[in-house]
């Protein structure tokens, strides 16, 4: 089972990667990635590249196989229909293991109070095994 200083842990990972603290009157947004059947567990991950895909501005899926029930899932999305897949990455710890706990933070523009558009976000994954955490894909 997966322990909540965890989530915390790489809740602020992901706030430092997309520099939350410079943009105090932002709303930052951070959700783990569930199994439907398991619910927060390690994924064993595959990362697809779509067209337009850039290191700053991923575009392309995400799937995951759930650590608990071995069920396959889209964990992440951002492509569309006019996309086509490039390259595929499996991503491995420098420890070696291949299955993470993968959580999201958005950042959504704040004007005076109001909510705002999608700034930039963050897909990262903390390793089941060492707990190094390591951003997998950043969205703009």
């Amino acid at each position: 089972m997966v322990d909540q200083m965890s989530f915390s842990d790489l809740e602020a990972f992901a706030k430092e990667c997309i520099a939350a603290d410079r943009y105090p009157n932002d709303r930052h947004t951070f959700t783990m990635f569930r199994c439907d059947n398991g619910g927060v567990v390690p994924f064993e991950l595959t990362v697809e590249h779509h067209t337009g895909s850039k290191k700053e501005n991923f575009r392309g899926e995400i799937l995951g196989v759930c650590s608990e029930c071995g069920s396959k899932q889209r964990v992440f999305s951002f492509t569309g229909a006019h996309r086509k897949p490039l390259r595929v990455e499996r991503p491995v710890c420098q420890c070696g293991h291949n299955e993470f706990l993968v959580g999201e933070c958005e950042r959504f523009e704040g004007d005076e109070g109001l909510t705002g558009f999608f700034d930039e976000g963050v897909v990262v994954g903390k390793c089941a095994r060492c707990g190094q955490n390591r951003a997998l894909v950043y969205t703009d």
